[in-house]
């Protein structure tokens, strides 16, 4: 990741922590601002201690372990907050990147080298009508037979590394 980009997300979630803030709904602990502080006190292994050929870096962490650890801190302080606290997280992330849509497209197009502005454009702006926390509405039902509660909740963090010619909506 370039130093443009990582400079980006580190600013959009300064943006995100400082709106919570503002709202009343900020965290009695900030989340982990480094990776320094959010990663386990653990040696590093071989492959986090070696850089790529050039030296370049290419994130914020050293390896998936580290930005794993680093997310589920952040989900462990998101679950602190609620429904409501994600509402306002979800509507945080939809606002910037509808505000954002044709720089960070711009800058993913450049990236990446795939794709179209447009395409990527649209997307960004599309997220607004994306469903949030609607989908985590207990919903229960009784009869002759029984009660039958079904209520879809988060279960934690899940590291994957995919391909995606649309990686911002994708995160997002």
């Amino acid at each position: 990741m370039s130093t443009f980009n990582e400079t980006l997300i580190r600013e959009v979630v300064a943006e995100v922590l400082g709106r919570l803030g503002r709202s009343g709904a900020a965290a009695t602990t900030s989340p982990a601002s480094s990776p320094a502080a959010a990663a386990p006190t653990r040696s590093p292994s071989p492959a986090a201690s070696s850089r790529p050929a050039g030296g370049r870096r290419f994130g914020v962490f050293e390896d998936a372990d580290q930005a794993c650890e680093a997310a589920h801190q952040a989900y462990l302080q998101l679950c602190e907050k609620g429904v409501a606290g994600r509402v306002k997280v979800i509507e945080i992330v939809k606002d910037l990147c509808y505000r954002n849509a044709r720089e960070w497209g711009r800058i993913e197009l450049e990236e990446t080298k795939i794709g179209r502005l447009d395409h990527k454009i649209e997307k960004l702006e599309g997220l607004r009508g994306i469903p949030g926390v609607e989908f985590l509405h207990p919903y229960g039902l009784s009869g002759d037979h029984g009660i039958t509660l079904e209520e879809y909740a988060p279960f934690g963090v899940i590291g994957a590394v995919t391909p995606s010619t649309h990686s911002i909506p994708t995160m997002a």
